[in-house]
């Protein structure tokens, strides 16, 4: 298969009321009979339907195959590409004026795509999704991630469904995103240069090209792979760390929008620097040095608590210092370089 990149000069045709869903997997194939089931009870309006594509990036498993079985309309596989080239790979298959994006691993909720379409039905260009949530036998990482995404932007809460505008872009992922064709004359297409964190740089270069961009926490998506270990934590974090996106936010929004999570990074390394240094000077010189232990312990607790604070919650704090701490050292570690050749956290 070809890997170039979306233009619609590349799209065959384009179909009215029609949902093209876009699925990229790999050695996903417990979970597609899921995601299809549910896709297929999906309440869409009158004169819809829906396209399913999936995209393959070389399974060792039955993927391929259970999709077919499960009734998935198209399935590539392209083994050895990269996720931004399978995301391309779809948009070029896809025939709809509504598009979405899935993981493998999630479960829409029944309305999902009625609650999107009176958002995507304009002729501008429109981005949508939301923050998934956990298993309902979710345990406590699981519980806690979901908490720091509903919570980390101060205008989302489960109990106040408002759509957000404001930053939006910081809780769209390809585990729950829709947007209209409009939008492809924006941004035509994922950026292939990068290995991960390609759905968060697409949602950035949408919005930073004038489009509407919102949360809506009525978009309630069902996420089935969360991790549910801190070891498996730890390598979801590093596996999504990339500097190269970072460094597209950086120069294009100046550090005005978007730029938590780097600057998270950065704070995190200089006081693991900090605290590694006191350390080693408190055993050897003074233990007064054991003073600049105090940064790192800033770093990591004041999001925990404002987080907890946020979500009324004081049990949350000690849990999320925890995940913090994780999430800074991972986000350090490929920051400085020391995972060059990362492999997905599910491998």
């Amino acid at each position: 298969m070809g890997r170039q990149p979306y233009s619609p000069q590349t799209v065959t045709s384009t179909e009215q009321h029609v949902l093209s869903v876009m699925v990229v997997s790999l050695n996903e194939e417990r979970h597609l009979p899921g995601l299809k089931a549910a896709l297929d009870k999906l309440h869409l309006p009158e004169g819809w339907r829906i396209e399913t594509i999936l995209v393959d990036g070389g399974s060792r498993d039955d993927s391929v195959a259970v999709a077919r079985a499960a009734g998935f309309e198209e399935c590539i596989v392209m083994p050895g590409a990269s996720i931004p080239q399978c995301r391309n790979r779809a948009l070029q298959s896809a025939r709809g004026t509504a598009l979405a994006f899935l993981d493998a691993d999630c479960i829409p909720d029944r309305d999902w795509f009625q609650h999107a379409l009176p958002w995507l039905e304009t002729s501008a260009p429109v981005m949508l999704g939301n923050p998934v949530y956990p298993p309902e036998t979710g345990n406590w990482i699981q519980r806690t991630w979901h908490a720091h995404w509903q919570h980390k932007h101060s205008g989302v809460h489960d109990h106040q469904p408002a759509p957000v505008a404001s930053g939006a872009f910081r809780l769209i992922t390809t585990r729950n995103m829709l947007f209209n064709r409009a939008l492809l004359e924006r941004v035509p297409a994922f950026d292939e240069s990068l290995i991960t964190g390609e759905d968060t740089d697409f949602a950035f270069r949408a919005s930073r090209a004038g489009a509407k961009v919102m949360a809506l926490p009525t978009l309630r998506v069902t996420h089935l792979g969360e991790p549910a270990t801190l070891s498996d934590y730890f390598r979801q974090q590093l596996w999504h760390a990339n500097r190269k996106a970072y460094g597209t936010i950086l120069r294009n929004a100046r550090g005005t929008s978007g730029a938590n999570a780097i600057l998270y990074s950065f704070a995190f390394l200089i006081a693991l620097a900090l605290a590694i240094t006191g350390i080693v000077s408190g055993l050897v010189w003074t233990p007064m040095a054991f003073l600049l232990l105090a940064p790192l312990v800033f770093v990591v607790a004041l999001p925990a608590a404002l987080i907890a604070d946020r979500a009324k919650s004081p049990a949350l704090f000690l849990r999320l210092v925890v995940l913090y701490f994780l999430y800074g050292l991972a986000r350090a570690t490929d920051l400085i370089g020391l995972s060059p050749r990362k492999k997905s956290w599910k491998s």
